[in-house]
């Protein structure tokens, strides 16, 4: 008979970092449809019971505890998605022109978007290393494209989603030292129904916002996909490039 830590690595794990909504579709779709072992971590839980939820404030010290648990019981990591963004709130919507700017919800979009990312990241760094091919994705967007912005505007998202993947890429060309059946991906979903996407869904023709099982899908196909060796891709929910 197994014991308890021999019997979680008998299913692949995947790892969910945020509870959004794709985040916990992906829970789902992940426990559900492909038996996975899904660990989610976030700062509260969801109702999903069968998912193994880690509750952490994000500081360095509460991921690196739930990492070396991860650790203690032999997981095998296959799956790593994060999926924490931030765009709006109560007092705050993405800037139009120069004279929006402020540095202070600068810099709290640059601490979700770019800086919380790359801490998971480091946490997880570890269980990368060691494990056999893992496939990690962190979700980004299409405005973080340099080459691809004609519109201008919204300064602090844009901002964040493109420092963001200089540190995707960045962490890409050591990982593929470490480990080189390693895979990261920088991903753009699509508009996804979702309490980020809401404030900005008036102009969206239907067709175009996706909803988050689909979106979930989506992104596991994606990664079944890609080509599992070579650094930092960029790509949008139909598995195409986007120009960086």
């Amino acid at each position: 008979m197994l014991d308890a830590d021999q019997s979680m690595t008998e299913h692949p794990t995947a790892v969910v970092v945020g509870a959004g909504g794709i985040g916990s579709a992906l829970c789902r779709f992940w426990h559900e449809e492909c038996g996975y072992r899904v660990v989610a971590i976030s700062r509260r839980p969801d109702s999903h019971a069968t998912v193994d939820w880690r509750v952490t404030d994000y500081s360095e010290d509460s991921l690196r505890a739930i990492v070396e648990s991860l650790q203690q019981q032999n997981v095998a990591l296959d799956r790593l998605v994060i999926t924490n963004g931030f765009l709006s709130r109560d007092g705050f919507s993405p800037e139009r022109k120069m004279a929006d700017l402020d540095a202070k919800k600068l810099e709290e979009v640059l601490a979700v978007n770019s800086i919380l990312p790359a801490m998971v990241l480091k946490a997880f760094w570890p269980l990368l290393r060691a494990s056999e091919s893992p496939r990690i994705a962190v979700l980004s967007a299409r405005v973080g494209s340099i080459e691809d912005n004609r519109l201008g505007g919204w300064y602090a998202y844009r901002a964040s989603k493109a420092a963001l993947n200089m540190l995707l890429r960045t962490a890409s060309i050591e990982l593929k030292r470490l480990n080189r059946r390693a895979k990261l991906i920088a991903y753009h979903p699509g508009t996804v129904d979702t309490a980020l996407s809401k404030p900005f869904q008036r102009n969206v023709p239907s067709e175009q916002l996706l909803t988050p099982e689909f979106a979930a899908r989506r992104l596991h196909e994606v990664l079944l996909e890609i080509d599992g060796a070579g650094e930092l891709s960029y790509l949008d929910w139909r598995g195409d490039n986007i120009p960086w």
